[in-house]
């Protein structure tokens, strides 16, 4: 059914027009898609990007603040004074200095609640002040990874990392991780000393995080803040997707800004980055992909939903569109097949198209054609009957028969009964070949004996007259060949080519060449000019089945009967010459062997 359904015109049709157009809404449908995602996408790019850019922007005042702090704190006269009496053995005196250090730090930390303690560390990595909880005064900050050692000779801000706050005797305070601002605090009386004591304060993270967090990207997105290190400053609670450990093993981070994606699937996110100007660190903006997407759902749910509404038009199209292209066609096929039931007189005119309308004419004129065509040959069958017929009658000469029983009378008169005996059964033999109608097409050995036959009659009629012989291999004479052909080419030379010869020679040869089998009968006869040549052979290619027979006829009727039903090149072909004798060639097709 398949297989009948796609070799129909319709059938194609609605396949080629439904194949081609989904095809091409398809690809439309996508691209349109994808133009839109990638448009959605750089939006959301660039409104991301702009929200970053306004965070970087609040954070860098936030740290500026900062730097402000610190790098008056490290210049103060205060700091400087107590960190000269370090080294003094007089107790009232360290004490008296480290009291006005703690209360230069209460009055800093009372106007900025985001810092969370200031250390001072003396040159020997160890605390010599510090303005909220006591430290351990064992722990030494130069053997701590997260702490940086400042070789400036001038007052400039570091900041540390996200780092823990393990150097407090009681955990009280901790609030977990913090990072850093440090700077080098020098006795500018003194910038040549090698002593290097630092002013190390402590910020705390939240602070930090909710400037970060004011702003919401999508459900799940968020901005986080990374070190030096690229490790998060800080990172939201319920985050799925882990900054640590991706980015860890990344190198997206060496430019000033930028984006990138990462993971795949449903874990797909979008991150961008800038860098901030106090601190070198990075602000990161995380978002999914899946929550990006989600502004698509409808248009993702519609694009499909709207190509396959369109493919259901564009099929019911083609069907109908199909049908009615093949609707003429198929009142063509009906009468067609009227027509090869025998209605020729149905009119296949339509002229529901230009196409058709012509293509109707054609028909019909081609079947009116037909029909004279087939009336013409009908006439033309019944013609070539009689003319077969009559062709037939003619093989066996009737002043060939006369004057065959007037030689029997003679030979009766003068009593040679053997020579009559021998006659009647050889004219009797040729009869009898003759008359058979059964068989259209004989071996060769049936026509050789039929000929051999007619010879011997000639030679009792005119003795010592000719001679013939007949050359043929044993293979040959088993093949078939069309009945009483060679008869009126013997006759024509018996009657025409020895009548000013005392005796004469006729020479049958048979031979198989590439068309098939050639049959030359040859005599030594008077030949003809080649004039008399070109008006026989003109007269070969000449036929009236209603010419009375006379000398010349058979060789017409025997190329004639050759042409007519094998067709060319077979047939008969002559060649001769003035008193060289003449060549009658015979070629058939190979008819199969006995």
């Amino acid at each position: 059914m398949k297989t009948f359904f796609l070799r129909t015109l319709k059938g194609r049709m609605i396949l080629y027009y439904c194949t081609i157009f989904i095809i091409f809404i398809a690809l439309l449908g996508g691209v349109t898609y994808q133009i839109f995602m990638n448009v959605m996408t750089n939006q959301i790019l660039q409104y991301t990007e702009k929200i970053i850019e306004e965070k970087r922007s609040s954070i860098d005042s936030y740290f500026n603040q900062v730097v402000n702090l610190v790098q008056i704190s490290a210049g103060s006269q205060v700091l400087r004074d107590a960190i000269k009496q370090q080294d003094n053995q007089d107790s009232i005196s360290k004490l008296y200095y480290q009291r006005q250090v703690s209360d230069y730090f209460t009055n800093i930390l009372r106007f900025n609640s985001n810092i969370n303690d200031f250390f001072i560390i003396n040159e020997k990595g160890y605390i010599y002040a510090q303005s909220g909880a006591t430290v351990n005064n064992a722990f030494n900050f130069f053997n701590q990874p997260w702490f940086q050692e400042i070789h400036s000779d001038y007052f400039h801000v570091y900041f540390l990392g996200v780092h823990p706050e393990d150097y407090y005797i009681l955990d009280n305070n901790n609030e977990g991780n913090v990072v850093s601002a440090i700077a080098p605090i020098y006795d500018l009386n003194s910038v040549s000393s090698d002593r290097k004591v630092y002013l190390l304060c402590n910020m705390k993270v939240k602070g930090i995080e909710s400037i970060s967090n004011e702003t919401q990207l999508e459900k799940t997105g968020y901005i986080t803040i990374l070190d030096q290190n690229n490790n998060p400053i800080y990172k939201p609670t319920g985050v799925q997707f882990s900054l640590n450990s991706e980015l860890e093993r990344t190198n997206y981070f060496k430019q000033e800004s930028g984006y990138f994606t990462l993971g795949n699937g449903l874990k797909k996110n979008l991150i961008v980055y800038k860098t901030l100007k106090t601190t070198n660190w990075k602000v990161v903006a995380y978002i999914p992909y899946s929550e990006m997407y989600a502004h698509t759902d409808a248009i993702r749910y519609m694009v499909p939903l709207s190509i396959l509404i369109v493919i259901i038009l564009v099929v019911l199209a083609s069907v109908l569109i199909a049908a009615r292209i093949n609707k003429p066609l198929m009142r063509l096929t009906n009468k067609m097949y009227l027509i090869e039931g025998g209605h020729t007189d149905v009119e296949l005119f339509d002229n529901s198209t230009e196409e058709i309308e012509k293509l109707t004419r054609r028909i019909d004129s081609m079947i009116n054609k037909i029909k004279t065509l087939t009336e013409e040959n009908f006439s033309y069958i019944l013609q070539n009957k009689e003319s077969e017929l009559k062709i037939l009658l003619s093989q066996i000469n009737p002043h060939f028969l006369n004057n065959t029983l007037q030689s029997i009378k003679a030979m009766a008169v003068i009593g040679k009964t053997s020579e009559i005996s021998r006659m009647v059964t050889l004219i009797g033999n040729m009869l009898r070949y003759a008359i058979n109608s059964s068989q259209d097409v004989v071996t060769i050995q049936d026509e050789i004996d039929h000929i051999t036959n007619y010879l011997k009659i000639q030679n009792y009629r005119y003795p010592e007259k000719f001679m013939y012989d007949t050359v043929i291999s044993d293979e040959i004479r088993r093949f078939y060949m069309p009945k009483l052909i060679l008869q009126p080419v013997v006759e024509n030379a018996i009657l025409h080519a020895f009548q000013q010869l005392q005796e004469g020679r006729i020479q049958l040869t048979f031979e198989a060449v590439s068309q098939g089998i050639q049959i030359t009968i040859f005599d030594n006869g008077r030949g003809m000019s080649s004039e008399e040549l070109e008006e026989v052979s003109e007269k070969l290619s000449k036929f009236d089945p209603d010419e009375e027979y006379k000398g010349g006829v058979g060789l017409r009727n025997v190329h004639q009967r050759i042409r007519n039903k094998y067709g060319y090149p077979y047939g008969i072909i002559l060649s001769s010459e003035i008193n060289a004798g003449t060549s009658v060639t015979i070629l058939i097709p190979w008819l199969g062997d006995a």
